[in-house]
């Protein structure tokens, strides 16, 4: 599958642990755990040191996602393509239109591990990303359309 992204560094952030949807609560409301919100601290103050100044930082418009970008040292933009269950279809689509060398989207599986599985190996079978981690894929500078895995980080191992 070919797909038209010429991102040169992509930086993807699950949001961190968060509530179970209460009855008549929608999803889009879940809130950050005590727990998720030390581990969007934790993640956030690693990113603040490593991330490109330059990083355009897309975040879903879900509180959760919201939370989790709130200790960042940066800009951020709520897109509402970003959303929970939204395609992976869409997140392409999105990615094929930004023209920032370096962006991060804060947001959901199962379309987060879609993405990477998508990026590293051409098949969307989503891989499991943990709450809270930051997966930080690179483009090839020997293949055209590469993506190449550059690091993982979780909050358990900043901790």
């Amino acid at each position: 599958m070919h797909h038209t992204i010429a991102i040169k560094q992509l930086i993807l952030w699950r949001h961190a642990d968060a509530e179970f949807a209460l009855a008549q609560q929608g999803d889009m409301t879940r809130a950050l755990t005590s727990k998720g919100n030390k581990q969007s601290r934790l993640m956030a103050t690693w990113l603040n040191k490593y991330l490109p100044k330059d990083t355009l930082v897309l975040v879903s418009p879900a509180l959760r996602a919201l939370q989790t970008a709130e200790p960042l040292n940066t800009k951020i933009e709520i897109v509402d393509a970003l959303q929970p269950e939204t395609s992976l279809q869409s997140i392409l689509s999105l990615l094929s239109e930004c023209s920032a060398e370096s962006v991060m989207l804060i947001g959901h599986q199962p379309w987060i591990g879609e993405l990477i599985a998508l990026l590293l190996s051409g098949q969307d079978k989503a891989i499991s990303v943990k709450k809270g981690a930051v997966w930080w894929l690179r483009l090839s500078q020997d293949e055209t359309g590469i993506y190449k895995l550059f690091t993982v980080q979780t909050p358990q191992l900043l901790d």
